[in-house]
C-alpha cells in the first residue's frame, strides 16, 4: 500500500512536534503541577498570552490538566508524549554523533 497524504493522528503529531513551545512547554511540565509563573520562568521567549495559548491547545488535546490555583501538569497521555519525546532526542543525538564521526 503506498502512503499519498498523512493521516490526522500523524498531522497532529507533527504539529506538536514542529512547534517549539508545545515541545519546550510539554518538556518543562510533569506528572506533579507546577504553578503557571513557574512554568513561564522555565519556557522563556514567549509572551504570556502565547504561553497560554499553547496550554489551551495542550489542555484540549487531554495532554495537560489545569488546576483551580493556576498550576498545570501533564495527564498519563502527556507523560507518554513527554517519554516520546526524550526519545526523539537521543535518536537526534545519535544521529548528529554518528554525522561527526570519522569515515
Amino acid at each position: 500500500m503506498v502512503m499519498r497524504d498523512l493521516n490526522i493522528g500523524t498531522k497532529v503529531g507533527l504539529e506538536l512536534l514542529t512547534d517549539k513551545w508545545y515541545a519546550l512547554t510539554l518538556s518543562n511540565l510533569a506528572a506533579q503541577t507546577v504553578d503557571f509563573m513557574v512554568l513561564r520562568q522555565r519556557v522563556r521567549g514567549l509572551s504570556t498570552l502565547k504561553l497560554l495559548t499553547v496550554l489551551a491547545k495542550l489542555t484540549e488535546l487531554q495532554l495537560v490538566v489545569s488546576t483551580t490555583d493556576y498550576a498545570y501538569g501533564l495527564t498519563p497521555t502527556g507523560l507518554e508524549l513527554k517519554a516520546r519525546l526524550v526519545q526523539l532526542e537521543a535518536w537526534g543525538n545519535r544521529v548528529i554523533t554518528a554525522m561527526n564521526e570519522p569515515s
